[in-house]
C-alpha cells in the first residue's frame, strides 16, 4: 500500500511542478523525431542519387537542363529520356560527415562497377557493375529502381543498384533483393553521392563529381539523344487573360533529316498558331477568348517515321493554387520503381491505382501489368514549395493471340483470311516466296490478315510459316498445302503410256515411234503440205530422261474424249482432206481428237473429223515424218510418252472419309445406301471389297496392311469390274498418308490413292 501510495503522490509532484518540463519532455522528443525524419530524407536523397547514378550510366535519361536551387541546396535536372519525354529531378548536395560513400569507378575493362567506402562491392567474389555490357538486355537488373536500364549490352542483367537504409544506428546496404550487408555506424547527416555538377568546363558534357572524387561525363541531350521533342517556355501562358494574346519561342528537337509537322488540339473559340520554323526554332502564339477558363493547350509534332512527341501547357494557370509542376513518366509493363523528390511529401497515390502503385520512402513501388490494356493514374505530391502532379503511364501486357496454330490452304492458289487479336502494331512475314501477307493498321483488338499463296507447282504437299511479330514477342502459324495433283512433273522423266484413262488436262506428251528410235518434230513442213518432222530419242526401260533437242512437246488441254494437242504456235489438227497434220491458232473438229491405248501399249490418236483423221509414224526412207493417214498400210501408229502435270482437279484422297478408290478419272467412292462392302483378312492382310448389287459391279483393293504406319509402302491390287466388263486391273505402290481408329489413306504425291475400312 506505501508503494501505491508513493508512486501516486511522484506522479501529482510531477504534474504539479507546472507545465515547462512537459513542455521540455515533449521539445527532446520532437526534436529526436526531427533528427529522425531529417535522416530519413537524407537515406532517399541518398537512394534517389544512385539511381540516378546507374540511370545516367545506362543511358536512361539525358540531361537536358541543369539549374541551381534557390537555397543553394543543391541543383535541379531535366533529364529526357530516349522518347523525348522529360522529368525533373532534385540533387541535394553532399556533406563533409562521415557515412557510407557510394560512387562508381571504373575498371580496367572499360565498364563502370559500384564501389562503398572507396573499395569495389563485392557479390559472390565478383565486383558489381553499375550498367550493363553491349545492348539494350538489362531489363533483368534487379536495381529496384530502374532495371531494365543495361547499357547497349546483352548483359544488364548483372548491373545492379545498391540501396542504403538506416536500422538500430546503423548502416545498411544492399544489391537488388539481396541481403542487406552492415556497413558501420550512423550518422545523422549522410554523404550522398553526388558533390557537384559542372555544366561549363566542357562544352555539351555534364561532368558530375561524385563524394569520393571521382567523376561521371554525360552528354547534354541533343537532336542525337531523342527521337522527337518541342521545348516551350510557358511563363508567359500561364499569366495570359481572357481576350489576351500572347507568344513565346519554341524549338523543336529532331533527328537530323527527319521531316514533323506541328498540331495543335484546343478548346473551341481558342487560336493556336506556328510560325514556319527556322533551324527547328519559330514563334508559337496562343489566343485565349473573352469570357473562357483556364485551359489546356496541347501541342503534337509527328516524324514522318511515326515518332510524336505531345506537350501541355497550362493557359491562364497563374494563381499559386494552380502553380502545379505538371510531369508525366512513361514506364514499360514490368515491375518497377519510380523517383520522388528527397523532400516528395502529401503524396497522394488514388485509390484507383492502390493496386498497382504503392509508396516506400520516396520510391513509387510499381507492380507489373498483366492486362493488355495500358494504365495510368496521376500522382500528387509537395516538392520545393510547389505542387506537384505527376502522371504515370505503365504500358500494357504486349500479346499477340492467333485464332489457329496451322491452317490449311487448298492446293490451286487463292488467299485465306487469318483473325489474330493483339494491342500492338504487329507486322507479319513469311519464310516461302509462295506465300505472301497483307498486313493490317493497334487493347487488345482482333486484327485480320490476309494470307495469299500461289498455286502448289511442286507435286508435294509442302508448309510455310507466317511469322507476326511485335519487337520481341512473336508468334508463328504453319500454313500447309496438298499438292495439287500433278501440276509440275513428279519426275522431269517422260514414262510410255500404258492407260489412256490416266490422262488428265497439262499432261505434257511425247509422240513417239513404236520402235523407239524416233519422236516427233517441232519443225514443220510447207504451208501447201505440212507435216511433222522426226527427232531421234533415247527410250529407255520405257522411260525417256532426256527430251532431245528440236522435239516437240505437246501439251494436253480438254478432257477425255476431246482433246486439245496444244504445240508451239497453236494445235495440232487433222485436214479435211489429205494425209497432213498442221498448226492452227483456232480449235475445231478437225484439232479435237481421242486418244486409247491398246495392251500392247500402241496408241490410237484419232482427230474427231477429216479425211485422214488418225496421227501415225511414217518411217519409209522417202517420207520420214509424223502426219495424218486414214489407214495403217503403209505407216503405223504410234505410243505415248507421258510426263504427268494435270492441271484438272483430280481428288485428294486424304480430303475424302468414305471408303474407295479416287484415282482422277478411275474413281469410285462408296454410296451408303446403295454400295455394300466386305473384309476379307487374312492375318494383318486385308481384302476390301465394294459392292453394288443392282448394277452388278464389284471393286476389289487388295494387299492392305492393317498393322502399316504412317509413310510405309504398300503395293495395292485393284480389281474393278461391272458385270462381265474389267474396268480396271492394275497394282499401284503408294504410301500409307494417314491412319485413324478404324480407316486407312494410301496415295502418292499427286493426291491419288485409296480409301479402306478396317
Amino acid at each position: 500500500m506505501k508503494k501505491l501510495l508513493f508512486a501516486a503522490g511522484l506522479a501529482l509532484a510531477f504534474l504539479m511542478s507546472g507545465c515547462g518540463q512537459v513542455q521540455e519532455y515533449e521539445d527532446r522528443l520532437s526534436a529526436v523525431e526531427s533528427k529522425l525524419e531529417a535522416l530519413q530524407n537524407q537515406v532517399n536523397e541518398l537512394n534517389s542519387q544512385v539511381a540516378l547514378i546507374r540511370q545516367l550510366l545506362s543511358g536512361k535519361y539525358f540531361v537536358q537542363s541543369v539549374s541551381d536551387l534557390e537555397d543553394g541546396s543543391g541543383y535541379s535536372l531535366v533529364l529526357v529520356d530516349s522518347d523525348g519525354k522529360t522529368v525533373e529531378k532534385i540533387v541535394r548536395n553532399g556533406s563533409d560527415a562521415h557515412s557510407p560513400q557510394i560512387s562508381v569507378k571504373k575498371d580496367t575493362d572499360g565498364l563502370y562497377y559500384w564501389t562503398i567506402d572507396g573499395e569495389w562491392m563485392m557479390q559472390d567474389g565478383q565486383k558489381v557493375r553499375a550498367s550493363g555490357v553491349d545492348g539494350k538486355d538489362g531489363a533483368d537488373g534487379k536495381d529496384g529502381v530502374d532495371g531494365q536500364d543495361g547499357l547497349d549490352g546483352k548483359d544488364g542483367a548483372d548491373g545492379l543498384t545498391p540501396e542504403i537504409k538506416v536500422e538500430n544506428g546503423k548502416w545498411y546496404y544492399r544489391l537488388g533483393d539481396g541481403e542487406w550487408i552492415l556497413a558501420g555506424d550512423a550518422v545523422t547527416t549522410v554523404q550522398c553521392p553526388i558533390a557537384g555538377i559542372d555544366t561549363t568546363t566542357k562544352e555539351g558534357i555534364v561532368i558530375f563529381t561524385l563524394s569520393d572524387g571521382t567523376t561521371i561525363e554525360v552528354p547534354f541531350a541533343s537532336a542525337g539523344a531523342v527521337k522527337l521533342q518541342i521545348l516551350v517556355d510557358d511563363t508567359v501562358f500561364r499569366a495570359l487573360e481572357e481576350g489576351e494574346e500572347a507568344g513565346a519561342p519554341y524549338e523543336v528537337k529532331a533527328p537530323a533529316n527527319l521531316t514533323y509537322t506541328l498540331e495543335s488540339y484546343e478548346p473551341q473559340g481558342w487560336t493556336v498558331s506556328f510560325s514556319k520554323p527556322q533551324d527547328n526554332k519559330g514563334t508559337l502564339t496562343i489566343g485565349r477568348p473573352e469570357n473562357s477558363s483556364p485551359a489546356k493547350v496541347l501541342l503534337i509534332v509527328t516524324g514522318d517515321d511515326g515518332s510524336c512527341f505531345v506537350k501541355v501547357l497550362y493557359v491562364g494557370f497563374s494563381t499559386p493554387e494552380d502553380d502545379t509542376v505538371y510531369e508525366s513518366e512513361s514506364v514499360t509493363s514490368a515491375s518497377g520503381t519510380l523517383d520522388l523528390p528527397a523532400d516528395a511529401s502529401s503524396v497522394v497515390i488514388p485509390s484507383a491505382a492502390q493496386s498497382w502503385i504503392s509508396l516506400q520512402g520516396n520510391q513509387l513501388v510499381l507492380q507489373e501489368n498483366t492486362t493488355y490494356d495500358s494504365r495510368s493514374a496521376v500522382i500528387t505530391y509537395k516538392s520545393g514549395g510547389k505542387n506537384h502532379s505527376l502522371t504515370i503511364t505503365q504500358a500494357q501486357k504486349d500479346a499477340i493471340v492467333l485464332s489457329a496454330s496451322t491452317v490449311e490452304a487448298d492446293s490451286a492458289g487463292g488467299s485465306l483470311d487469318f483473325v489474330l487479336s493483339a494491342n500492338v502494331t504487329v507486322s507479319a512475314q513469311t519464310d516461302q516466296d509462295w506465300l505472301q501477307v497483307n498486313p493490317p493498321t493497334k487493347a487488345l483488338t482482333e486484327k485480320v490478315f490476309t494470307i495469299t499463296y500461289e498455286a502448289n507447282a511442286t507435286g508435294n504437299a509442302r508448309s510455310g510459316h507466317v511469322t507476326f511479330s511485335f519487337e520481341d514477342i512473336s508468334q508463328t502459324v504453319t500454313v500447309d498445302q496438298p499438292s495439287q495433283g500433278g501440276v509440275v512433273p513428279v519426275s522431269q522423266d517422260f514414262v510410255l503410256l500404258e492407260d489412256a484413262s490416266e490422262l488428265l488436262e497439262g499432261d505434257q506428251l511425247l509422240i513417239v515411234s513404236i520402235d523407239g528410235q524416233y519422236t516427233m518434230g517441232a519443225q514443220a513442213g510447207t504451208s501447201s503440205k505440212p507435216y511433222r518432222s522426226r527427232v531421234s530419242v533415247t527410250v529407255q526401260d520405257g522411260v525417256i530422261s532426256e527430251v532431245p533437242e528440236g522435239a516437240a512437246v505437246v501439251t494436253l488441254e480438254g478432257e477425255e474424249g476431246e482433246w486439245k494437242l496444244a504445240v508451239e504456235g497453236g494445235y495440232l489438227s487433222a485436214l479435211s482432206t489429205g494425209n497432213y497434220l498442221k498448226t492452227v491458232t483456232s480449235t475445231d473438229q478437225y484439232s479435237t481428237w481421242s486418244i486409247s491405248v491398246a495392251s500392247n501399249f500402241v496408241a490410237t490418236i484419232l482427230a474427231s473429223a477429216g479425211e485422214s483423221p488418225m496421227l501415225c509414224h511414217n518411217g519409209a526412207s522417202n517420207a520420214t515424218r509424223f502426219s495424218c493417214y486414214k489407214t495403217t498400210t503403209s505407216v503405223e501408229k504410234v505410243k505415248i510418252y507421258r510426263r504427268e502435270i494435270g492441271s484438272g482437279e483430280p481428288s485428294y484422297v486424304t480430303q475424302y472419309n468414305e471408303p474407295g478408290i479416287y484415282l482422277g478419272s478411275k474413281t469410285r467412292i462408296y454410296t451408303p445406301g446403295t454400295d455394300q462392302y466386305v473384309r476379307l483378312y487374312e492375318n494383318n492382310t486385308l481384302e476390301f471389297i465394294l459392292l453394288d448389287p443392282d448394277a452388278k459391279e464389284q471393286l476389289v483393293l487388295s494387299g492392305i496392311d492393317t498393322s502399316s504406319q504412317v509413310g510405309q509402302q504398300l503395293t495395292v491390287g485393284v480389281e474393278w469390274k461391272k458385270a462381265a466388263t474389267s474396268v480396271l486391273s492394275k497394282q499401284y505402290t503408294m504410301e500409307v498418308l494417314k491412319i485413324t481408329e478404324d480407316m486407312i489413306w494410301i496415295g502418292d504425291s499427286n493426291g491419288k490413292g485409296f480409301i479402306v475400312k478396317k
